[in-house]
C-alpha cells in the first residue's frame, strides 16, 4: 500500500472524532513494533524520525525503505513524517526519499522568522505532494520549565495568520505539553487550545503526548487535536523490554534481546491507539 500525505489521514480521523499516533523511529525493529500495532487495531498510523534518529539508521532513504517494507507486509494505512526539522535541507532530503510529510522547526525563532522558513517548507511539501507541519509557539524539554509560560504558549490570534502566511497543512500547538518526562503535574491549557481550533482550518498536533495523563489527551482530540506525537513512552518500553530479556535469553543469538522488545513497542502502540481512538 502507497504512503499517505499525513494531513489526509488526520482529517479522517477528525471526522471519527479520534486522533492519529505519530510514533518515532529510531531503528527497524520498533518501526516493526508499530507497524504491528497499526495492523491489530486495524488503524492508520504515523511513522516519524527526527534527523538525528534517521541518520542512526543510515538515512533518509534508508527509513523510508524500512518503513515501506513493514507498510506492504502488514498491509497498514501510513504517512512518513519528518519530526523537528531543523533545516530547508532537512525538509529537501526527506521529500526526496519519499516522506509524505515534514516539519521545520522554527519554533525557537520569532513569529517572522518562523512563518518566512515555515512558508518555504510549505511550499517544498506542495511540490511534492507532501504535507507541511509547522510548530507556533515552543513546546520544550521536560526539564526546561515554564510550559506554560505565556512566553512560549500558542497565541490564537496568531494561529489564523500564521496558517494563513505560511500555507501549512497541519499545526503543531504549544498548550503546556513537553518533550520527555514532566518535571511536575501536567497542565494542560484546554481553554486556549480550544480558541487555537475554532481560529484555524487546519488540523492541530499535540506535541509531548508521553506522560501526559490520558484523560487531558482525549479532552485534548475532543477539543481538536488530530495528531499525538508519542516518543518517550515507547522508548521506555523497548529498553525495559531489552534489560528484563538479560539473563534468559541465548547469548549465542543476540537478536533473541530485541524479540521482547518488539512485542512491547507494539503493546505500547497499540494502547495508545486505542487511547486516541477515546476506546480506553
Amino acid at each position: 500500500m502507497p504512503l499517505f500525505r499525513m494531513d489526509d489521514l488526520m482529517i479522517q480521523a477528525r471526522k471519527h472524532g479520534a486522533a492519529l499516533g505519530a510514533f518515532e523511529c529510531w531503528d527497524s525493529l520498533n518501526v516493526r513494533g508499530i507497524a504491528m500495532a497499526a495492523k491489530r487495531c486495524n488503524s492508520a498510523v504515523i511513522f516519524q524520525a527526527t534527523p538525528l534518529e534517521y541518520n542512526l539508521m543510515g538515512g533518509a532513504d534508508a527509513l523510508a525503505d524500512i518503513v515501506n517494507f513493514y507498510v506492504n507486509k502488514y498491509d497498514i494505512a501510513a504517512a512518513l513524517h519528518l519530526d523537528h526539522g531543523s533545516t530547508l535541507k532537512h525538509v529537501d532530503e526527506c521529500l526526496k526519499s519519499g516522506f509524505t510529510s515534514v516539519m521545520l522547526d522554527a519554533s525557537v525563532y520569532n513569529f517572522e522568522k518562523n512563518a518566512e522558513l515555515s512558508a518555504q517548507a510549505a511550499a517544498m511539501a506542495a511540490g511534492y505532494n507532501a504535507s507541511c507541519e509547522a510548530e507556533l509557539g515552543h513546546v520544550g524539554g521536560g526539564g526546561d520549565g515554564g510550559a506554560n509560560s505565556e512566553s512560549v504558549l500558542t497565541v490564537p490570534e496568531e494561529a489564523a495568520e500564521f496558517v494563513r502566511r505560511t500555507k501549512v497543512d497541519c499545526l503543531a500547538v504549544a498548550i503546556g505539553t513537553v518533550h520527555g518526562d514532566y518535571a511536575g503535574k501536567p497542565e494542560l491549557r484546554l481553554d486556549r487550545l480550544e480558541k487555537i481550533a475554532a481560529s484555524v482550518d487546519v488540523p492541530l498536533v499535540l506535541h509531548g503526548g508521553s506522560g501526559t495523563p490520558k484523560d487531558l489527551l482525549q479532552k485534548a482530540i475532543k477539543l481538536g487535536i488530530a495528531k499525538i506525537n508519542i516518543c518517550t513512552d515507547i522508548n521506555k518500553a523497548f529498553l525495559a523490554a531489552i534489560e528484563g530479556a538479560k539473563g534468559r535469553l541465548a547469548h549465542s543469538v543476540p537478536g533473541t534481546y530485541y524479540i521482547p522488545a518488539v512485542d512491547a513497542v507494539a503493546d505500547k502502540t497499540e494502547e495508545m491507539i486505542k487511547l486516541f481512538r477515546c476506546e480506553i
